[in-house]
C-alpha cells in the first residue's frame, strides 16, 4: 500500500476512535452512572484497538526513514560486503563516494540502501526528477557539464586579477553569452572561495587550483544521480552503466589519484555553490575517505 493511502486509513481510524469515545461519554451521561461499566466494556477495547493499529501503522510507514536517520547520525563509511559487482565495477561506483558518504549510503553497490521514499523525494525536491524523461534530461546535462571545463579561463582570470580586463577576456573568448555568464559566475566563486580552499588544505595556491581542476565534482554527481535514478527504476541498469562509464572516462582524463579526485570534487563544489559552511562539511567527508585506513579509497585503485 502507498504511504498516502496508509496515512489516510490511519486518519480515518483516529476519527472512528474519537467517535467511539464520544459515544461512550454520551452513553454515560444518558445512564447517569459512573464510568466503571464502560471502562472494561467493548467500547473501550475498540478504542484501544484503534489506537494500537494507528501506532503500528505509523511504525510501519516510518521504520525505513528512522533506520536511515540512525545510519546518517551514527554510520561510518558503508560498504556492501555481499555485492555481486566486480572489483572494477565497484571502483566505478566509488566515483560517487563523496556524495554517498555525505548521505551515509552504501558506496560500492548499485543499491544505495536509502529508503525508496527518501530516494524519490531527494530526486524530486533537489533535481526535479520523477520519471524516465526528467532523469535522462538531468543526466545528459551533467554529462555535458563534464565536458565544459572553465578552469583554464579561471586560470586566466587569476592572472588578470581586475574585473575590467576579466570582462574583456570573457567577451573576446566566448561566442555564446550564456557560456560567458556561466564562466563569469564560476570566476566570481573562485575568487570568493580561494582563501577558504587554501585554509582547508584543499589547494596550496592558484596554480594548484588550476592543476587539480573541478572535473571530480561533475563526475561524482553524475555517477551518484545515475545510481539513484536506476534504483528508483527511472532508468534501466544498462542506461546507468552508460553514464557511469562516461563519467569514468572523464575522471581519468585529468586526474590520477583518489586524493586529487576528492580535492577536485571540492573545487567543483566551491565553484558550483560558493558556500563556505557546506564546503567544510564536504571537506571533512573527503578527508575521511582519504585518511581513514578502512576507506575503500585505500583498498581500491583509482586507475582503471
Amino acid at each position: 500500500m502507498k504511504k498516502k493511502t496508509i496515512v489516510s486509513l490511519m486518519f480515518m481510524l483516529c476519527l472512528v476512535a474519537q467517535q467511539v469515545a464520544a459515544a461512550a461519554r454520551f452513553r454515560i451521561r444518558v445512564r447517569g452512572g459512573g464510568s466503571d461499566d464502560v471502562e472494561s466494556g467493548p467500547l473501550t477495547w475498540i478504542i484501544y484497538g484503534v489506537v494500537a493499529i494507528a501506532i503500528l501503522g505509523g511504525l510501519y510507514i516510518y521504520m525505513t526513514e528512522l533506520k536511515s536517520l540512525v545510519l546518517k547520525i551514527f554510520g561510518g563509511l558503508r560498504m556492501d560486503d555481499k555485492t555481486t559487482l566486480t572489483k572494477d565495477q565497484q571502483r566505478k561506483m566509488l566515483l560517487s563516494s563523496v556524495s554517498a558518504a555525505y548521505d551515509k549510503v552504501i558506496l560500492n553497490s548499485l543499491k544505495t540502501g536509502m529508503a525508496r521514499t527518501e530516494r524519490e523525494d531527494y530526486l524530486k525536491e533537489h533535481w526535479d526528477v520523477d520519471g524516465h524523461d526528467s532523469a535522462i534530461n538531468l543526466l545528459n546535462d551533467f554529462k555535458v557539464a563534464c565536458t565544459k571545463n572553465f578552469i583554464p579561463h579561471i586560470g586566466e582570470a587569476f592572472k588578470l586579477k581586475e574585473q575590467q580586463p576579466i570582462d574583456k577576456y570573457l567577451n573576446d573568448t566566448f561566442v555564446l553569452d550564456k557560456d560567458a555568464r556561466a564562466c563569469a559566475k564560476q570566476i566570481e566563486n573562485a575568487f570568493k572561495m580561494m582563501p577558504k580552499l587554501v585554509k582547508l588544505g584543499i589547494v596550496k595556491d592558484e596554480t594548484d587550483f588550476v592543476r587539480i581542476g573541478a572535473d571530480g565534482y561533475y563526475v561524482s554527481i553524475l555517477v551518484y544521480l545515475a545510481r539513484l535514478c536506476a534504483e528508483c527504476k527511472y532508468i534501466s541498469e544498462e542506461e546507468m552503466w552508460q553514464y557511469v562509464d562516461a563519467a569514468d572516462e572523464f575522471a581519468h582524463q585529468s586526474l590520477t589519484s583518489w586524493e586529487d579526485y576528492g580535492k577536485s570534487y571540492l573545487i567543483g563544489y566551491a565553484l558550483w555553490l560558493g558556500s563556505g559552511i557546506q564546503l567544510k562539511m564536504q571537506a571533512n567527508v573527503v578527508k575521511k575517505l582519504i585518511e581513514n585506513p578502512k576507506s575503500p579509497w585505500n583498498s581500491f585503485p583509482f586507475a582503471k
